[in-house]
């Protein structure tokens, strides 16, 4: 039998006897065992020089073409000289059509309504004991003057509205709006919710602005609406259906 103490056994064994240093030792001049023993990680293999050389000849080669103004292509054969793209067929400055006056109005004081739901909410029936509802609301289908003191200048104390009372503050609303703002939300209060009533005209919100101005621009007060302001406010009648160009609202002559 084999001596397990000598070092030219070299086969895998548990036998205590076996030098582990002395088995490794004997492996170092086998070249084939040395590169199983070499461990390398993926990715970090060297690379090899002439990858290198190819890769820079076609970098090379590709600068050189892209110097030559790209005529190595014939770029030129793809562009007829004189040249010019055809005009669209839709007028960039084409004028945009005509608006019934109410559906106008209803758009935009709907934007404006947006500052306003928070308290009359979009269904327009306010919240029951603090604030009243706009729809139904005799002061807002009644005389225009005084809804407008309303919204320009909000009113505080004693308000009965649709048989209910309240006591309330509401504050001043109209000071950011223009006439044509102003104009808008009165009309799109005045034809929601069910409410039928009469379009206000920039006009006549230009005068509400007027009359608010010459006030002093505090609150009012149901007692001053009736006494002051119960009456319809001066201006051009505009019917529903009259054309309006949507970005001066002027009226469009339209052809009979």
């Amino acid at each position: 039998m084999s001596d397990p103490s000598s070092s030219s056994d070299l086969r895998p064994d548990l036998d205590e006897s076996i030098n582990v240093k002395d088995a490794h030792g004997a492996l170092r001049g086998d070249l084939a065992a040395g590169r199983e023993k070499t461990v390398r990680e993926n990715g970090m293999e060297a690379v090899s020089l002439w990858l290198v050389l190819i890769s820079a000849i076609v970098v090379l080669a590709a600068g050189a073409v892209m110097g030559q103004g790209g005529s190595f292509f014939g770029y030129s054969e793809l562009v007829k000289e004189g040249y010019m793209r055809t005009p669209s067929p839709v007028p960039q400055d084409a004028p945009k059509l005509p608006i019934a006056a109410l559906s106008l109005f209803q758009k935009e004081g709907k934007k404006v309504y947006g500052a306003c739901v928070a308290c009359h909410q979009n269904s327009g029936l306010g919240q029951t004991g603090q604030f009243p509802p706009l729809a139904g609301s005799e002061w807002v289908l009644g005389n225009t003057e005084a809804l407008s003191m309303i919204i320009h200048n909000g009113v505080a104390g004693k308000i009965e509205v649709a048989g209910t009372q309240y006591n309330g503050n509401m504050s001043a609303f109209g000071a950011n709006l223009n006439a044509k703002e102003l104009a808008a939300l009165m009309t799109y209060i005045r034809t929601s919710w069910g409410n039928d009533a009469s379009i206000v005209s920039p006009s006549m919100a230009a005068n509400a602005l007027e009359i608010s101005k010459k006030r002093g621009g505090s609150q009012t007060s149901a007692e001053e609406l009736k006494k002051s302001h119960d009456k319809m406010l001066p201006g051009d009648i505009l019917p529903p259906d009259t054309m309006l160009d949507p970005e001066t609202w002027e009226p469009i002559a339209t052809e009979k």
